[in-house]
């Protein structure tokens, strides 16, 4: 992987990031210096990815190089105390969201948990994602009930402010978010195509996967089947990297189901549904920006990508590298208020004029929309 755009320490945490995800350590292991392994740390917080650094650092598949006088042993201790804080937090969630799943159950509400857990538990070791909120959905028909039910199961006290397609309530030191609908789309015809597939795609079936809490308690959690499942994360990938900016967690995350779901997509269908909503161009620049950088070879044997989805492959990148996480790391104003909103508004269309062509229909109704919301929330 070269690229003119991208800095040593960029390049060096793409590299660790595509070993990672795809389990290919290479011809040989990574060795870095303590003041390269610290760059890269400080750019990894910057896109919310320490966890995959760390830990690959603490199972030897980075080797650092120096001794005592490079400060070598402090290195390994602040890596070893960040891995173990991402193995805690990652049980406090898996605690969280069995017994929520637990009460949905007991209380026959259909749901799925989307992003976040449901992601993570496809990386090679699920703690290493750094967790943020856990969101989920519940259909129109139960959703009123799903808010008294959890309010007096949860003790909690539901946050009905209607910012932005969901209810939100804070329970054991997590925010969970309750959407009634999962992504937003500026075009009618593509939000109603979106929200029927979501819910004809619960009607028919919902996959699930296994959590063991703590106690030792074992629940089933429901999630919605690989085609829905990566629409959703690409989507809301797609959204943040024109309004807010995104970074390497959201891409990730991308990544990790892509190659995860491989084999079970049926690709035929995938782009039919993309294509139903205004986004398999977007798409398709994404799945050529993972070939470029995340080595994604065996993408071509799936998906037919062209000159067209190249050129915007180091375009998507680079905005993703200089956005960092939500575009924290390319903020000039980190503080609430007024300057930050408008840097948020500014960026927002430079990436909409830069992408326009790839979901031009609804980028033209969305981004006055998202501009909206964004300056209503509070930074």
């Amino acid at each position: 992987m070269k690229n003119n755009l991208l800095d040593t320490a960029e390049m060096t945490l793409l590299e660790i990031l595509r070993r990672e995800v795809t389990g290919q350590d290479g011809t040989e292991k990574m060795e870095l210096s303590v003041a390269g392994l610290n760059a890269v740390m400080r750019l990894a917080r910057e896109h919310a990815v320490t966890g995959l650094v760390a830990n690959a650092a603490m199972r030897n598949r980075i080797v650092i190089a120096g001794g005592v006088a490079e400060g070598r042993g402090e290195v390994v201790m602040r890596l070893m105390q960040q891995t173990m804080a991402h193995r805690q937090n990652l049980r406090r969630f898996e605690d969280a969201v069995g017994r929520f799943a637990r009460l949905m159950k007991e209380n026959g509400i259909a749901y799925v948990v989307f992003k976040g857990l449901a992601v993570a538990r496809h990386y090679l070791e699920p703690f290493v994602r750094t967790m943020g909120d856990v969101d989920f959905y519940v259909p129109k028909e139960d959703f009123l009930r799903a808010v008294e039910v959890i309010e007096q199961g949860l003790h909690v006290k539901m946050d009905k402010e209607d910012i932005d397609k969901h209810y939100s309530f804070d329970w054991q030191g997590i925010r969970f978010e309750m959407h009634y609908q999962i992504e937003t789309f500026g075009n009618r015809r593509h939000q109603h195509r979106f929200n029927r597939m979501i819910d004809e795609a619960m009607a028919e079936h919902t996959d699930s996967f296994t959590l063991c809490d703590s106690d030792g308690n074992k629940t089933e959690v429901s999630v919605l089947p690989p085609t829905e499942d990566i629409i959703v994360v690409f989507k809301h990938w797609f959204n943040h990297l024109l309004v807010e900016g995104v970074g390497l967690r959201q891409t990730l995350d991308l990544a990790v189901l892509l190659n995860a779901y491989r084999d079970k997509i049926n690709v035929g269908r995938l782009m039919t549904a993309l294509d139903g909503i205004g986004y398999m161009k977007a798409f398709r620049a994404m799945l050529a920006m993972m070939k470029r950088y995340f080595g994604f070879e065996w993408l071509d044997s799936n998906f037919v990508l062209g000159c067209r989805d190249e050129r915007y492959a180091d375009k998507l990148m680079a905005a993703v590298m200089e956005s960092g996480n939500f575009g924290r790391k390319a903020y000039r104003n980190h503080t609430t208020g007024k300057k930050k909103s408008m840097e948020t508004a500014t960026r927002a269309l430079r990436h909409c004029v830069t992408f326009l062509r790839l979901a031009p229909k609804d980028i033209l109704c969305l981004i006055p929309r998202r501009i909206g919301i964004t300056l209503k929330q509070k930074f």
